[in-house]
């Protein structure tokens, strides 16, 4: 049997492409940048979501340090209020002593009713920077109505920070 004649072209015989086989492998070549570009993506967007988190975490636990601290600092500071309202009740006492001593040695009139010690010069048992307080202190020893009340003045200086107090007849 004869073969079909070839059209001779006078050149190189032509191949023909397969155009199937490139489009199948252009198609798998995009479908790997494109799988690759969302896993990064999907990858980023995981870390920066765990760098939120952490840095959210981060600052919760220092702004509850710092409330700890604050709590910590403010019952501190509760606590040497009522040590320092303490101390001039010991003033006091140490003031009655003495006025009482003075009473028993003619100097005063007597007796001792009351003795109230307050800051003067702007002082305070609150404010927790000063680190002396100068008191005067009232020795009552006569009771003249209306709520009045007459008698001797005394003074005291606290050393907050030594925790001792001079005090002694007169102002300051």
């Amino acid at each position: 049997m004869a073969r079909p004649a070839r059209p001779e072209s006078g050149g190189t015989p032509k191949r023909k492409i397969r155009k199937k086989p490139i489009l199948v492998a252009l198609a798998i070549v995009v479908l790997v940048a494109v799988g690759s570009t969302v896993t990064w993506k999907v990858n980023h967007d995981a870390q920066v979501a765990a760098q939120v988190a952490a840095a959210e975490e981060a600052a919760n636990q220092e702004a509850e340090r710092v409330a700890a601290e604050k709590a910590a600092q403010e019952s501190r500071d509760e606590t040497e209020r009522a040590s320092r309202q303490l101390s001039v009740t010991g003033i006091e006492s140490s003031i009655e002593e003495m006025a009482n001593e003075h009473v028993a040695e003619g100097m005063l009139d007597g007796p001792v009713l009351s003795v109230t010690c307050s800051p003067v010069n702007g002082g305070s048992t609150d404010n927790l920077s000063e680190t002396t307080t100068v008191f005067e202190c009232f020795v009552a020893n006569e009771d003249v109505g209306g709520g009045r009340m007459r008698g001797y003045t005394y003074h005291a200086t606290m050393n907050w920070t030594t925790g001792k107090y001079t005090y002694g007849y007169g102002e300051a």
